[in-house]
């Protein structure tokens, strides 16, 4: 017969265990400050669980395009070496470059969410998969979030 308290332990671990196996595991609220995008994990944010073999077509200009609004938008909080060193690859490297988009498209800049263009943030897209060793290619990528999420940045923990 079980005391009063290996009731209370046993039913609080099945509480826990149960909420574990219910939910995904959470990702923490995206800290303020002026590093939060390279690490950044939201809800908006939900990491590739299962393999993708698209690849990321854009062209330089577009790249370029996305350099130039990154240094008149995004310069003022990150730098552009963040999108591009070991912590950025590790967290990213499981998700696709439309959590990518979709992070920068509702939640930058940080003083004005959401007020880049599909267009400005597909471009930010390609400048950062440039700047992780992706190749342009012959067509812009489109500011399409399902064509995006097609898109993995796996490759970008090899680099």
């Amino acid at each position: 017969m079980m005391t009063r308290s290996q009731k209370t332990l046993f039913t609080l671990s099945a509480a826990v265990l149960a909420a574990c196996a219910s939910s995904a595991t959470p990702d923490p609220a995206v800290p303020s400050g002026a590093a939060a995008m390279p690490g950044a994990e939201s809800a908006a944010v939900e990491p590739v669980t299962t393999a993708t073999s698209g690849t990321a077509t854009f062209t330089e200009a577009q790249a370029d395009r996305g350099r130039d609004t990154f240094r008149g938008m995004c310069t003022e909080c990150h730098y552009s070496s963040e999108f591009s060193d070991s912590q950025f690859k590790f967290k990213w490297s499981r998700r696709s470059a439309g959590n990518l988009f979709a992070l920068i498209q509702n939640e930058m800049p940080e003083t004005a969410p959401g007020s880049l263009t599909p267009e400005e943030s597909v471009e930010i897209v390609s400048y950062i998969l440039r700047m992780n060793g992706f190749d342009a290619g012959a067509s812009e990528l489109a500011p399409d979030r399902a064509v995006l999420d097609g898109v993995s940045l796996a490759s970008i923990r090899n680099e």
